[in-house]
Order: structure tokens, then C-alpha cells, then sequence
């Protein structure tokens, strides 16, 4: 398990990543990650921009995104 720091840093509010969480993420500083939490609460993904190596990537990213909102709502409802 990885510990993060959470603080505020003027107006907003950062979470520290130790090296071995930005390896984990594979992140780099200046980087965007993403995290979904599932209908649990739980994060299930994260993910980083890349749309500087590859001008696709945003696109793909969008896409993904926009396929998984159809599919939470096509899944039936919890009790």
C-alpha cells in the first residue's frame, strides 16, 4: 500500500506523490492522471494524458470516456 500526502497549496489542494507512486502511475510532473471510482467508490482506473507524443491519443481518450457512461447506463441498477 502507498501513503499519499494530501495538502493545500494556496487556493487548491495537492496530493503528494512518493517515487514509487509515480512509477506505479507511470506519471511525470506537469502530467493529467484520471481516476474513476466504480459505483463502490473504489478507484478502478487511472490513466494519463499522452496527447503530446500521439495528437490521437485525446481523441481515443474522449471516445473511451464517452463509451463508458453508456455502459453505466446500460447496466442494471443496484438495489
Amino acid at each position: 500500500m502507498i501513503a499519499l500526502k494530501v495538502e493545500k497549496i494556496g487556493d487548491q489542494v495537492a496530493v503528494i506523490l512518493t517515487e514509487e507512486a509515480l512509477q506505479l502511475l507511470n506519471a511525470e510532473v506537469g502530467g493529467t492522471l484520471h481516476l474513476e471510482p466504480t459505483r463502490d467508490g473504489v478507484i478502478a482506473a487511472v490513466t494519463q494524458e499522452v496527447w503530446v507524443e500521439d495528437p490521437h491519443a485525446r481523441g481515443r481518450a474522449f471516445l473511451k470516456r464517452y463509451n463508458r457512461a453508456f455502459e453505466r447506463l446500460e447496466a442494471p441498477s443496484l438495489p
